[in-house]
């Protein structure tokens, strides 16, 4: 008798969970990958630098790619001595949550 209890109410409790994977973490874990082979593989006197930001409601998406690009360049300049800069990529993605993916290869002096 205990062990159709036991096996009762194993089925309810499992009938109960539900688990929930976070909303984009397979873009997440690619970018992420990507932006440790770039630190990685980057030549002599050169890095890439990537960033991510949410576009936050109302906002217009032009200004929010500059936003994207001068925040990635004011971060890259906290640890690195830059000479210059080229905007390699920038990107607006639409879905649930706006996003702007921002590239640049940066000349370190």
């Amino acid at each position: 008798m205990k062990a159709i209890i036991l096996i009762i109410s194993a089925f309810l409790t499992t009938a109960c969970v539900q688990l929930k994977a976070p909303e984009r973490i397979i873009s997440d874990t690619y970018r992420t990958g990507k932006e440790i082979y770039h630190d990685i593989y980057s030549s002599d006197g050169e890095k890439r630098f990537v960033h991510e930001i949410v576009v936050p409601k109302g906002s217009e998406v032009a200004v929010e790619k500059e936003r994207c690009v001068d925040e990635l360049v004011s971060k890259a300049r906290e640890d690195y001595a830059i000479d210059s800069y080229e905007v390699k990529k920038v990107v607006h993605t639409e879905g649930t949550t706006d996003t702007i993916y921002c590239e640049v290869k940066v000349s370190l002096l």
